[in-house]
């Protein structure tokens, strides 16, 4: 774990990715506290692109397969390794079109 580079920001949240994952991709652009010696709250955990967990022996989240937006993010206890359902993309380039 690479705690060293990233911001001491006590006096703001914690930064939920590095909580949960032991890093963070923004590193000094993070406006999250990244405190020192902190244990992942899941260290196997496998992040998406977008930084939805990858659970392949849980359910499959349903905010996500429906709306293709997961409000919980990388907290979420369902998985999100299937691609929200096509009704969402079409309803996404169908609004691109205006």
């Amino acid at each position: 774990m690479s705690d060293k580079n990233l911001p001491q920001r006590p006096d703001e949240p914690l930064c939920s990715y590095y909580q949960i994952t032991g890093n963070c991709n923004m590193k000094q652009n993070c406006k999250f506290h990244h405190p020192k010696n902190i244990k992942p709250i899941e260290p196997k955990l496998v992040l998406t692109d977008n930084g939805l967990p990858l659970r392949p022996n849980k359910a499959i989240c349903p905010h996500y397969s429906r709306f293709g937006l997961c409000k919980s993010g990388p907290r979420c206890k369902y998985d999100h390794s299937t691609r929200p359902s096509s009704s969402v993309n079409a309803q996404l380039t169908s609004k691109e079109d205006f």
